[in-house]
């Protein structure tokens, strides 16, 4: 098991033709300095074809659900998880702000709480941040899209 004492996590999702895909989803982690920069140490990285009739925040959901799971999976522990994404949607709906009323995206937001479940954090910190600060979730993103794996 490893520990860090402070990890962030960017995720980001696509959908070409949104709904009908084709879609992809990609997720980045890092470990946060002592300053609070998130360039301190590149943990891991993932990005993932998602096929066709996936939409944007289904995609958005699984990009979250795939760098939690990496967590999970790999027992990484930390005090602080923050977790960031350019999806105002996603991120409100997480934090409890939003209700999750679609019946499309219930399923993704459920399996991402019970992944957030599974990981062993003090606290967890959700933050909507522009698309140029989440340039390399997004990335990965497409690139899954144009390679279609």
């Amino acid at each position: 098991m490893s520990h860090y004492h402070r990890l962030i996590l960017y995720f980001d999702g696509a959908s070409r033709n949104n709904p009908l895909g084709p879609a992809g989803c990609g997720w980045v982690l890092y470990e946060m300095d002592d300053c609070g920069a998130d360039c301190y140490n590149s943990i891991a990285e993932g990005s993932d074809f998602l096929g066709h009739d996936v939409s944007n925040n289904q995609a958005e959901y699984q990009g979250l659900i795939e760098g939690l799971t990496y967590l999970a999976n790999n027992y990484i522990s930390c005090h602080g998880l923050y977790v960031r994404g350019d999806s105002e949607i996603v991120i409100r709906q997480m934090e409890g702000e939003y209700q999750v009323r679609s019946p499309n995206i219930r399923r993704y937001h459920h399996d991402a709480q019970e992944k957030l479940d599974e990981i062993d954090y003090n606290f967890v910190s959700f933050r909507h941040v522009a698309r140029d600060k989440n340039w390399e979730a997004d990335q990965l993103a497409n690139e899954s899209i144009e390679h279609g794996y």
